[in-house]
């Protein structure tokens, strides 16, 4: 693994330039954390889609999928509690098993950068889309005004990116924090109006196990990556005490959260069907049966699109340092490495994960032929990309606990549970595929890790020496 403050090697300016060690606080990575995973937009979201393939019962699934990435953070704090190092699970992982899952993982994760980056770009295009259509943009969703927007929101990520961590935590957290009161007060107002109804969504009667399985896999699909924040151990106080926590704070603040919102707001997705099958967004559609009035709904999708751009600020921050670390160790390109000597930001890998981000929305867009279509595309592709390194991590948590012969079974239990959860997600969605195109990406997947393994051998061949590789620096520390 790369230490963070060799300076990059070669002849140009960026020489003596390097990430600023123990920058950033507990709250700001913390705040960081939260904030990449756009708790509006969750709380917008997670209950239609679940409700959508689990029904009545949706709380169950949603309450299983958190349950399930709890448990993966579980196994990821096991390792960041002992080392400190850039490259989130790549790091951690070769640890265990060795340079193969290493290579692995490192596959795995950049496409699954690259995509994350392109699906909220996509979310962002879809929000601001669908309220350009409110004000008369009869094409708001199709390829034109999409690449226009993707073209602004991703220079405008990808500058505050530039501008450092703190540019980054500063506005991310900002924006997250002003989206997150107008989808609260939907809820709300949709509960009170129709009420809970909690005798059938606690009753079993219509319990479908397969469902629920589905349900669980589409709750968890807006909690993948939550790990991210461990490629910023090495900008981060005391990283191996806060990085944990900020790990955990995702699945358990926001995966707890999801569950009480589908709770609140089953009962108004019901009430709203007409709605919600017209193509009226289901925190538009919840404001409008929950009297609310019409600018609510409207300003909803302005709120979840400025909401969205938050969480691509983290995502673009967390991509080019993951770029950065395999930069530095010799199977990316050296200049993916450089660090810019005022703003000590990896400009090079930010502009490069940004750019891959927009050629990926924008491709599908154009092949799709609407943003909605493109994101349905995209959105299976994040998932099963981030199915391997979390199966090889909660696995690898046993085997680390196994090899220091410690008596850990409440982790290895949990452990257990993650990976078979995790696994499920790309199981399910073999057996019971999406609609096409969708529905390829099971295969899709595949085809990209083979094609990003041979990239990493070729530029590990044609630079042998281009990096030196340092162990992450291991720490008898004691379980909290």
């Amino acid at each position: 693994m790369t230490n963070p403050s060799t300076p990059t090697p070669g002849g140009d300016p960026t020489t003596e330039a390097h990430l600023e060690t123990g920058r950033l606080g507990r709250a700001s990575l913390v705040s960081l954390s939260l904030a990449s995973f756009f708790p509006a937009v969750g709380i917008a979201l997670v209950p239609l889609l679940v409700f959508s393939t689990a029904g009545t019962n949706a709380w169950q699934a949603s309450l299983l999928s958190t349950i399930a990435v709890i448990c993966v953070g579980r196994a990821v704090t096991a390792f960041a509690r002992r080392y400190v190092a850039t490259g989130s699970l790549y790091s951690y992982i070769g640890e265990v098993f060795g340079p193969w899952a290493r290579y692995l993982t490192a596959a795995a994760l950049l496409a699954g950068f690259i995509a994350a980056i392109g699906a909220l770009a996509a979310v962002v295009g879809i929000f601001a889309g669908s309220f350009l259509l409110s004000h008369g943009v009869d094409n708001a969703l199709s390829f034109g005004p999409q690449l226009a927007i993707f073209l602004i929101a991703l220079a405008l990520a990808a500058a505050i990116a530039y501008r450092g961590l703190d540019t980054s935590v500063w506005i991310a957290v900002t924006l997250a924090v002003l989206s997150f009161p107008l989808v609260l007060v939907i809820t709300v107002a949709s509960a009170a109006k129709t009420g809970l109804d909690l005798a059938d969504q606690f009753s079993l009667s219509e319990f479908s196990l397969s469902g629920t399985l589905q349900g669980m896999a589409v709750g968890a699909a807006f909690l993948v990556g939550f790990e991210s924040c461990t490629a910023l151990a090495a900008e981060t106080r005391n990283p191996r005490r806060n990085v944990p926590l900020a790990v955990m704070s995702v699945p358990v603040l926001l995966g707890g959260l999801f569950p009480l919102v589908t709770v609140l707001q089953v009962p108004g997705l019901q009430a709203a069907s007409a709605e919600l099958e017209a193509g009226m967004s289901a925190p538009a559609a919840l404001a409008l049966h929950a009297g609310l009035g019409s600018g609510v709904a409207t300003a909803s999708d302005l709120v979840l699109a400025v909401a969205t751009f938050a969480a691509l600020i983290g995502f673009i921050n967390y991509g080019a340092r993951f770029a950065m670390t395999l930069a530095g160790d010799g199977i990316l390109p050296a200049p993916l490495g450089k660090i810019h000597p005022r703003h000590h930001s990896p400009f090079v890998s930010i502009a490069v994960m940004s750019v891959a981000g927009l050629v990926l929305v924008a491709a599908l867009v154009f092949t799709a032929g609407d943003v909605v279509s493109a994101y349905y595309t995209v959105a299976p592709l994040v998932v099963y990309l981030w199915v391997l390194p979390y199966v090889l991590i909660t696995i690898g948590a046993i085997v680390l606990t196994v090899r220091a012969h410690e008596s850990r079974p409440f982790l290895i239990g949990t452990s257990v549970f993650g990976a078979v959860a995790t696994a499920w997600m790309y199981i399910n969605g073999v057996i019971n595929p999406p609609p096409s195109p969708a529905n390829a990406m099971s295969w899709v997947v595949l085809i990209v890790l083979v094609v990003l393994l041979a990239v990493f051998a070729i530029t590990k061949r044609r630079a042998p020496s281009a990096a030196v590789e340092v162990a992450p620096q291991p720490a008898a520390v004691e379980e909290v």
